[in-house]
């Protein structure tokens, strides 16, 4: 896998990147055969009505027709970059959902007409 971590000074502390490493190795865990580029994004930010907050990016292509793109800002950077992997392995699962072949049989049309009867 490969991973970049940029940002503002954020990036720079010991324990963000940590989490950071600890929480793309969980993320390609999921992807044994395929090679993952992922670009992760931290930084502080103020939102008016919020305050300050930190917003954390990442961008990861997870197979050639595929590409995750989550962000998200909390109070703290744990709690953002905590929200951000949760909310991609969410969105894997659900695009391999929707890309799964139907298991049930298509209803013919013979048997729509006997449904109608009923």
């Amino acid at each position: 896998m490969q991973m970049k971590i940029g940002g503002d000074t954020l990036a720079l502390d010991v324990n963000i990147r940590r989490q950071i490493e600890s929480e793309a190795e969980k993320f390609a865990a999921r992807f044994p055969t395929g090679q993952i580029d992922a670009q992760i994004t931290i930084q502080e930010e103020f939102d008016p009505l919020h305050g300050h907050r930190v917003r954390c990016e990442l961008s990861a292509r997870v197979s050639p027709g595929c590409q995750i793109v989550v962000r998200d800002a909390r109070k703290t950077a744990s709690e953002a970059i905590l929200e951000v992997f949760t909310t991609a392995r969410r969105n894997i699962r659900r695009s391999r959902r929707q890309n799964l072949p139907a298991t049930a049989p298509p209803i013919t049309c013979a048997a729509s007409a006997q449904l109608a009867r009923y």
